[in-house]
């Protein structure tokens, strides 16, 4: 594939230094209490038509996936003078409600229909396009029914509502941990719960009985899979003006949010084939009402998290906070109009991998919404090159482990600690997100850092050239699923049939024997202070930073999956520290049942979510009642 640079020096559209020019303005909009967050993308420098764009994404772990390539979709049309709005559902992302147990497909619809308006308030112009990946191209073409559209863009559409859920079954039958069969089955998969009505409508979509008002049809197939001309042909039986283009990228666009890939070569084509189609003859009304684009957002939360403290729902307010020295990166703050406590921690939650601050599953935006319930104000952040928070240099965007994690939470801190305050903080984060909490505990003595709690961490150090494959966890990953694997008698038959990957085995089981025998071999060698000192200048020392945290007043808390490497990594590098720790109340340990690396399933996600509260409730939140019983 072509490289970024060299789309932007060959092609005058899309030079690389316009890309930095171009105006991305978050802002919220829609009916009250079903409020949505956009980003509308303008390049003021270029002549712009009568003619917008609404960018539709897809849903669940191809949301996450994607997030990145939809930014730079809504780029592209920028600089090609077709302003962009790009947008998360209801019920997803950063916008208000929940996925709930009921029909969610008439949201997601109202939804397109809402984000159709917002741009032609916020540009002034007649004429609107729609652009839909996945899902979201088979919603726009719902939505389509109703609106009237210049052009629709159909990036692999799922034609079939019926294949789709066949595919998420598919997705969940192959899930890493299994299913609790106390619990009745639900259908989820990525990260989302269909729910039997959303199951039942999306079932029953049929494109080829959609006829869309569009003037113009592009469809750009899967580039997986065998290429389909049915939904084109439809279209042709309707007399309707349609173009079926093969470009690459779709796959790539999908893989997992650390190995996705941006595919700005077809991105390119599909924006100029848009520019050279749809004529503008006419200008944008600039004279059209100024709409303000709102930072704020108020709107009602239900309270999943059983308590006797809270009501029924929180009146949230969610603000867009920009921070750093340029004050270029991004964040979503939280509070609570109802009840928000002031002397408590402010939360700042950080990326996890190569996802933006939403968090895998949308579990940060769930977990932010709840502490809000009893008082905190909450922080979601995007490092440097993730998610909202864009960087100049491109090689440095999709960096899941940044060296500069401590200078950018630092940033932030004194960006809350502007008029002078001195708050207290709560470091927070999974993967990743673990591994910023921990080192920012270790780095930012001075600012009054009262917890770090470390969700999933795969890694305590990193170094670049390092990959999961080749570290600690990685190593542990693979020793418990051979502990797994050796209770099935499959498994035997492959080990003496000579099906399996033997010099793995040997790599796997030696790197285990080493790691149970270097913490006995470093306290043996404790006594010998020379010796120690040299050391801990080659190495890393787990058991010292651990040790040097807790001395500063910072407490330490792993919410730990049981399935992941997390504890097993704890107690292999600091076993007896951290066992020390816990028995002084200065480290605490959560382990969740049948719960995978991000949660990815409802029912341990939740489980975690109350877990995490509950500790947080008896640490930082006074109890009335009993204190009132004291007196």
């Amino acid at each position: 594939m072509t490289s970024v640079e060299n789309i932007y020096t060959t092609d005058s559209l899309f030079r690389e230094d316009n890309f930095t020019k171009i105006e991305r303005t978050p802002t919220y909009f829609g009916c009250e209490n079903n409020r949505l967050l956009g980003w509308l993308h303008k390049a003021p420098f270029v002549k712009q038509g009568d003619c917008c764009v609404v960018l539709c994404p897809p849903l669940g772990v191809e949301y996450m996936s994607t997030y990145r390539s939809i930014r730079y979709i809504a780029d592209y049309f920028a600089l090609a003078g077709i302003p962009a709005l790009r947008f998360d559902y209801h019920g997803t992302g950063d916008s208000s409600g929940y996925n709930r147990n009921e029909d969610r497909v008439p949201f997601w619809i109202e939804s397109i229909e809402q984000a159709y308006q917002q741009i032609k308030l916020a540009t002034g112009c007649s004429k609107v396009g729609m652009f839909g990946l996945r899902l979201g191209a088979t919603l726009a073409t719902l939505a389509a029914e109703k609106l009237e559209l210049e052009f629709l863009i159909l990036w692999s559409p799922l034609e079939s509502g019926r294949r789709y859920i066949r595919e998420i079954k598919t997705i969940q039958m192959t899930g890493a941990v299994r299913e609790d069969e106390k619990q009745p089955s639900i259908l989820e998969a990525g990260g989302i719960v269909y729910w039997p009505d959303t199951e039942y409508h999306i079932s029953g979509i049929n494109l080829l009985k959609i006829i869309p008002k569009a003037e113009k049809i592009v469809i750009i197939p899967r580039d997986d899979m065998n290429e389909s001309f049915k939904l084109h042909d439809f279209y042709k039986t309707k007399n309707l003006n349609v173009t079926q283009i093969s470009l690459p990228g779709s796959s790539d666009m999908l893989l997992d949010a650390y190995f996705t890939k941006v595919p700005h070569t077809s991105i390119s084509k599909i924006v100029k084939w848009v520019k050279e189609h749809v004529k503008s003859t006419t200008t944008p009304n600039l004279n059209h009402p100024k709409y303000e684009q709102t930072s704020i957002n108020q709107y009602l939360v239900p309270v999943d998290i059983p308590t006797n403290t809270l009501a029924n729902e929180i009146t949230l307010k969610d603000k867009f906070f920009w921070f750093g020295e340029n004050e270029d990166r991004f964040a979503i703050t939280s509070i609570n109009l109802n009840h928000y406590d002031h002397t408590l921690p402010k939360i700042i939650i950080i990326n996890s991998g190569a996802t933006h601050r939403v968090g895998p599953s949308r579990l940060y935006v769930t977990l932010a919404r709840q502490l809000c319930g009893y008082g905190f104000q909450v922080f979601r952040i995007d490092i440097p090159g993730l998610g909202d928070s864009y960087v100049d240099d491109r090689q440095l965007e999709h960096d899941e482990y940044i060296e500069t994690s401590s200078t950018e939470i630092k940033s932030i801190i004194d960006k809350i600690n502007k008029n002078g305050e001195k708050n207290t903080f709560i470091l927070t984060g999974l993967c990743s997100g673990a591994y910023f909490s921990f080192h920012a505990a270790l780095d930012l003595q001075d600012e009054n850092i009262v917890e770090s709690i470390l969700i999933n961490p795969l890694v305590f150090y990193w170094e670049k050239g390092m990959s999961f494959e080749n570290s600690t966890s990685g190593n542990v990953s693979a020793w418990n699923w051979y502990k797994q694997a050796m209770l099935e008698p499959e498994s035997w038959k492959k080990l003496f049939g000579g099906n399996v990957n033997y010099k793995q085995i040997f790599k796997t089981i030696s790197t285990r024997i080493i790691l149970k025998v270097k913490p006995i071999t470093k306290r043996i060698f404790s006594s010998n202070s020379t010796r120690n000192e040299v050391n801990s200048k080659k190495e890393k020392d787990l058991d010292k930073d651990l040790m040097k945290i807790t001395e500063n007043n910072t407490h330490l808390t792993f919410v730990l999956s049981k399935s992941d490497p997390g504890y097993d990594l704890l107690m292999t590098s600091a076993g007896s520290t951290a066992r020390k720790l816990c028995k002084q109340k200065k480290l605490d340990i959560i382990i969740i049942k049948n719960a995978d690396h991000t949660f990815s399933k409802f029912k341990p996600r939740k489980d975690a979510i109350i877990s995490y509260i509950e500790h947080i409730k008896q640490r930082y939140i006074v109890d009335t009642e009993k204190e009132s019983e004291n007196e």
